[in-house]
Parts: C-alpha cells; structure tokens; sequence
C-alpha cells in the first residue's frame, strides 16, 4: 500500500501571521520534497513618520498668514492719511501776548473726517518760525483699484514751546499718532515687491513767522495738502 504525503504548500508563510505575498521557486525539486533552501522572510514594515508633513503645513499656513499680513498693513496705515488735492490739516493762529517779543501760537489739527483736535497752545519768540510737517506715501496708479490711495498725514510741530518759559522742547513730532511702522519700514527707498509698490518720504515744511505787522493782534492760516506739500492760506 502506497502512503501519500501531503505536498507542502509553495507560498511562503511568514512567521508573524500575515497572509503569504509570493511563491517560492521549487526549481528541480521533485514533488513531495521539501525545499531545504533557506526562505528569507518579510518583516514588519515600519511605520510612516508624520511629523514632516505636520512642519511643511506649519510652514505653509505661516506663510499664507505673511502674505495676508503685508496687504493689510499698508490699508490700516494709509486710512490715517488723508488726500494729497486741497485737504485742510490744520489752522494756525499766532498772537501778541502782555510780555514784549513772546508770541502765543495756536495750532488746530484736523483728521481725515475734517472733524478739528483740541487746539495745540504753545509759545514763541518773536522773530522766530513756527514749523509743520508731516508724511507722504505714494502708490503705484494700479493700487488705486484695489482701494490704496496716496495720502499726507501732519506728524510734527516744531519751534513752538508749552510753556511761557520756553524752556521745555520745541518740537511735538506724535501730532495724529506720529509715524506709523509701515512708513518707517518704506521711507527714504522705493518698496517694490509683487504685493505692494510704495515710497515714504517727508514732506517739505511750511513755516509760519511770528511777526506781525504792527498794530496787529493777531494773525491766522488754514494749511492744506498738495502733492508737493503742504501750502498756507490767510483766514480771515
């Protein structure tokens, strides 16, 4: 009687269980024998590392917020600024005061809504200049689309004291909330980048004389805006 061997199976097992991914080449070997041939196994595959693709999402998400951050800083700085074509930004009022060659100036800011500050009291000698000036920021023309507008923003008063004494600084230079980070970031160079194309730069200033004619009291300006500056005219 002829005793039959089960014929082991040609796939190779892997000894932690997974289902069998490739069959084992018998070559010559007769049926029923089996292969003394060392099987190399297949092991655990390792696993996939997350934290790469967590950093490159960290990295994009920053970047998106950059972009976003460099079109809104100039619209927030720019809605302080108000149209370079014959906006009043301040009046000025110079006056005789009961002690000889001391002159009381009074200075009235107004803001982009044409609504007027409290009035800046400070004194002068007379002889001397009252001087304003303030900030210029351009757009290229194709920004006026996209609601970026070139503007002027008064943000210093200078050789005016507080006081009688005059003994306290001449200058105010944060009239309106003095210079933004946008306009100290851009002034004096050309910003040229493919958001935004800007220049910063002062203006030139406009003096005042505290010197009035004889037999008058007192004497007043209305200051306005223009793309070369700022330009005074007599208040009556």
């Amino acid at each position: 009687m002829e005793i039959r061997y089960p014929r082991p199976s040609n796939y190779e097992r892997n000894p932690t269980g997974r289902t069998p991914t490739r069959r084992i080449r018998t070559g010559g070997i007769p049926p029923g024998r089996i292969p003394t041939k060392r099987i190399r196994t297949i092991g655990p595959q390792p696993k996939r590392r997350l934290w790469p693709f967590i950093v490159l999402m960290i990295l994009e998400l920053l970047f998106l917020v950059g972009m976003v951050a460099l079109w809104l800083w100039p619209y927030l700085a720019s809605s302080n600024y108000v149209g370079l074509n014959d906006v009043m930004v301040a009046h000025v009022q110079i006056s005789t005061t009961r002690i000889p060659h001391l002159m009381y100036a009074q200075v009235t800011i107004f803001n982009q809504d044409q609504q007027p500050s409290k009035p800046i009291e400070c004194y002068i000698t007379q002889g001397n200049k009252l001087l304003l000036q303030g900030d210029i920021i351009t757009f290229a023309p194709w920004e006026n689309s996209i609601g970026l507008h070139s503007g002027f923003k008064l943000t210093r008063l200078m050789g005016c004291h507080g006081g009688a004494t005059l003994t306290d600084k001449d200058s105010i230079a944060d009239l309106n909330g003095g210079e933004d980070g946008f306009f100290a970031m851009v002034q004096g160079k050309a910003w040229d980048s493919q958001l935004i194309q800007a220049q910063a730069y002062y203006s030139q200033p406009i003096t005042f004389l505290a010197n009035l004619p004889v037999g008058q009291k007192t004497q007043a300006f209305n200051v306005f805006t223009s793309p070369k500056g700022l330009y005074k005219v007599p208040s009556k």
